[in-house]
């Protein structure tokens, strides 16, 4: 169990690396949050609920987190195609688009299906959970309820953080199952099937990586976190600190950057957790074709993705 935390910080901090040598890894999800933080507001502000019939909002709902899946596992497909790139030549976030948008699109949208599928029910499961507590909510646009909205804050509540985790496991299964369709252009259910072999192969580095990754969105969340403690009033009693909106407009762009840090250190742990893997499986490969006897996952150096390393994609 050591190992596995071990070698998953030594994924964690390549990844910030990694981060430091090609900053535009982190543009594809950016720009997914440029879309998504305007379309919640509309949502939340804009759009009249419970006024059109439920089966309405719940096929809005469902329209939006489908939307939202499938444009996170585009941006997962483009930063895979870059790690690609980067052993095979240069990284180019123009050609890793276009990749992302021709060969892999087609089978992303059943995965994305998929996730959004899970995703809806998850997020009926706690709206039903948090409804009472959130009937007075105050539905007046202002900086600080957009900044509010978009990071997602609201009072801790046990079965809302259970959800959560819930959707952050989900998701990094999904990410987990992209590097079978972008490296190996499995169909969707053979990249499923891979993915989830994966997950059972290394349970212990999953779970490492869910820790590690949790741990570091909560680091880059405290300064927005700290702001929305000392500015929100509660049951009645007026905020420790009034906040001018310049504030709550900052908080909201650094809301942006954080959530996106957050889905890429995700997607790279991830990425690189099926990389190692398809090392491993070489590795395997050539002891059986040797007579010799098989090497164990950890006992395979992970692959160093600023080291090009030769073959991980002949």
């Amino acid at each position: 169990m050591a190992g596995s935390w071990r070698k998953g910080w030594g994924l964690l901090v390549h990844s910030m690396n990694v981060f430091k040598a090609y900053p535009s890894f982190l543009l594809p999800i950016l720009t997914v949050w440029s879309v998504y933080a305007p379309t919640v507001l509309y949502l939340k502000y804009g759009y009249q609920w419970n006024q059109r019939g439920l089966e309405e909002d719940l096929g809005v709902a469902a329209l939006f987190l489908f939307g939202l899946s499938f444009l996170i596992l585009m941006s997962c497909a483009v930063v895979l195609e870059m790690i690609r790139q980067i052993e095979v030549g240069n990284p180019s976030l123009i050609r890793a688009t276009a990749k992302a948008l021709g060969k892999d699109m087609f089978r992303v949208l059943p995965l994305s299906i998929v996730w959004a599928t899970i995703w809806f029910v998850l997020t009926v499961i706690e709206a039903f959970l948090s409804k009472k507590k959130e009937s007075n909510d105050d539905n007046t646009l202002t900086a600080q309820n957009a900044a509010a909205t978009i990071a997602n804050y609201r009072e801790f509540s046990f079965s809302a953080a259970f959800i959560d985790a819930l959707e952050k496991g989900v998701r990094m299964v999904m990410f987990l199952i992209m590097p079978a369709i972008a490296w190996e252009n499995l169909g969707f259910l053979a990249a499923t099937k891979k993915g989830l072999s994966v997950l059972r192969a290394h349970l212990g580095d999953f779970g490492s990586g869910y820790a590690l990754t949790y741990a570091a969105a909560a680091i880059v969340f405290l300064p927005p976190g700290i702001i929305f403690e000392l500015g929100t009033g509660r049951h009645g009693n007026p905020p420790l600190i009034h906040f001018p909106d310049s504030v709550w407009v900052g908080t909201i762009i650094y809301v942006g950057l954080a959530w996106s840090f957050s889905i890429y250190l995700e997607q790279m742990f991830m990425a690189q957790l099926y990389l190692w893997h398809m090392k491993w499986e070489s590795k395997v490969e050539i002891a059986k074709e040797d007579h010799q006897p098989l090497p164990e996952f950890h006992s395979v150096g992970r692959p160093e993705l600023l080291v090009k390393t030769p073959g991980l994609f002949a």
